[in-house]
């Protein structure tokens, strides 16, 4: 009997949080290829229980420095769901304006930082290559970033971690001072981030430098809010569409228990989520840039919509399976984003005093969603009657996607297992080959991890947290 050889490769580098690759070989065959999540759970689930539910959108946000702004917008929309409250309208405003905010920042990141030098310097992909190929690119990158977190802190009072979202919408109105210095960087920001969107389109025409058709294109479901079929980051319906691209149904955030479950695997700290009536088996989907604009039927903005049009082109039409189009689809993300905040900086009724409503805790049950950078994003709180949290359930957007990454990683395992069974350094330019599908996703780890694993006299089990 040949013994089985087992390979790992740590850390997957340039994305959020730790993970692994790990490969069972045995007689030259590859036998088993596990993408693994191995960071421990952070168990905000368990400990926001017994807390001020008004305190869970300072807290629920500490589970990640760069989603920040996501968790306490939707946190803060569980609360009031929970509790029957309509934040103002100028409220809500400034909470869309602020999740733009995170958006550049954070999209920005990535498509500068993160996921460029696999494109621009594939000998040799490290963030320096950014600086040395592409400087003016990169300082540029560092300004747009800046620009989403100065409109973050202007709205929710810090860059990471904003504490001015409340039940009944926020504590303070966008300072006058503020709206005008914004207004003012924001045709350069727009600017910036053009070019970046133009500089990845350019890749995305060399194919092969770009790696479109170099990884598992398996069908799946997708998942991502829309206001009457039109893209959007902050509010909206959920929609599923069918591997095809037609619609498979939409529903509302408060009914997401009938239409979304969860496995546990053995080796991942992390849970698989799946179209529940569909099963593990064929209800797979995924989320974020690529799966929002499968989803919707058009962009919200002219110019995003513009560059949409030219990505279902260069993909060949909807929907788009290649991962590689996230990032295309992210650079979209960023215009869109800076188009819609543009008129809000504009807008003064967000500097008057109509920010937010008295509340009243109470006992209750509620679901808040919203897109997180990485995909669709819910919180689901319930109360009792002082207001006290007893039970919370996050689901955040990477673990909605670690199904699939996984697939893409085995695919590419199988493909240049003799490449990836050489010693270091031979190795590493078919590892780097895997990294690159799962960079695509902008995985943020951090916040995914929902089981423990126990080891007992019995053996080992796996607990949600």
């Amino acid at each position: 009997m040949t013994d089985t050889k087992r390979i790992e490769f740590e850390p997957v580098t340039r994305l959020e949080g730790h993970a692994k690759i790990s490969l069972d070989v045995s007689g030259g065959k590859l036998q088993k290829c596990n993408f693994q999540v191995i960071e421990p759970p952070r168990l905000f689930e368990k400990f926001m229980e017994g807390v001020p539910a008004e305190d869970a959108p300072q807290l629920s946000e500490r589970i990640c420095g760069i989603c920040s702004v996501t968790h306490h917008l939707a946190s803060v929309k569980a609360v009031e769901a929970a509790w029957g409250v309509t934040p103002t309208k100028q409220g809500e405003k400034l909470r869309y304006l602020e999740n733009l905010g995170g958006y550049i920042h954070s999209h920005t990141l990535h498509l500068v930082y993160l996921a460029l030098p696999d494109f621009i310097s594939p000998e040799e992909p490290h963030v320096l290559a950014v600086a040395q190929k592409e400087p003016k690119l990169a300082k540029l990158g560092i300004e747009l970033r800046m620009f989403g977190q100065k409109i973050t802190k202007a709205i929710g009072g810090r860059m990471i971690h904003p504490c001015t979202a409340v039940p009944g919408g926020v504590a303070e109105p966008l300072g006058e001072e503020d709206a005008r210095t914004l207004a003012k960087e924001a045709p350069k920001a727009m600017a910036t981030a053009r070019a970046i969107t133009d500089l990845y389109f350019k890749l995305a025409k060399d194919k092969e430098l770009f790696r479109i058709d170099s990884y598992s294109r398996e069908p799946t479901h997708y998942l991502g809010l829309h206001q009457k079929g039109v893209h959007d980051l902050y509010d909206g319906d959920l929609r599923f569409v069918k591997p095809d691209g037609t619609k498979l149904r939409d529903f509302k955030a408060k009914d997401y228990l009938d239409h979304i479950a969860e496995a546990a695997m053995p080796y991942c700290t992390v849970k698989y989520p799946y179209i529940k009536d569909l099963g593990p088996a064929k209800g797979n989907y995924r989320v974020g840039p690529l799966a929002r604009l499968n989803v919707a039927d058009k962009m919200p903005t002219p110019i995003a919509q513009g560059y949409a049009e030219q990505f279902f082109d260069l993909f060949g039409g909807r929907p788009v399976l290649d991962p590689m189009g996230y990032h295309l689809a992210r650079a979209i993300e960023v215009v869109t984003s800076l188009e819609l905040a543009i008129p809000l900086l504009e807008d003064t009724t967000l500097q008057e005093d109509n920010h937010r409503i008295p509340v009243e805790p109470r006992a209750g049950d509620g679901v808040g969603v919203t897109e997180a950078p990485r995909g669709t994003l819910f919180h689901h709180y319930t109360t009792n009657d002082d207001g006290i949290l007893t039970k919370v359930n996050i689901l955040v957007a990477t673990a909605q996607n670690v199904r699939t990454i996984e697939r893409h990683v085995q695919a590419k395992a199988h493909e240049l297992l003799p490449e990836l069974l050489k010693p270091r350094p031979h190795c590493l330019k078919a590892v780097s080959a895997m990294e690159v599908a799962v960079r695509a996703y902008d995985m943020c780890i951090s916040c995914s991890v929902h089981t423990i694993e126990v080891k007992t006299d019995r053996g080992i089990i796996s607990l949600d947290s």
